[in-house]
């Protein structure tokens, strides 16, 4: 069995960075501290979290190969193909993914003063 995408990859790295555009704006707009039109809508948790995972999905589809053969024992084979785009693509989402759980995380959890 055989997993393979039909993806184009120069598509899905173009719709990827166009995806970005939304986690990009927000981050910086809030790092600069700015009110910039459309930021409340677009500072939505789902509407962040949304466009990473779907750029980062749609450029590791044509990227990773996944191979199933049912010998004895079965194999399963995964292989990266070096596509610079899509993998620029996939490294900016995850950053941008980690820049918004590191926010999250130093917003929330907030030292307390010892009782």
């Amino acid at each position: 069995m055989r997993i393979v995408s039909s993806i184009n990859p120069a598509f899905a790295a173009r719709l990827g960075l166009v995806l970005l555009i939304v986690p990009i704006y927000f981050i910086s707009a809030s790092a600069l501290r700015q009110n910039a039109p459309g930021l409340s809508l677009l500072g939505s948790p789902l509407i962040l979290l949304t466009a990473l995972l779907v750029a980062f999905t749609l450029n590791a589809l044509p990227v990773l190969s996944v191979s199933l053969r049912s010998d004895a024992p079965p194999v399963l084979s995964i292989s990266l193909s070096l596509r610079f785009w899509n993998l620029a693509v996939m490294a900016t989402g995850l950053l941008l993914l980690g820049l918004l759980l590191g926010y999250a995380f130093v917003e929330n959890f907030q030292a307390r003063p010892g009782t």
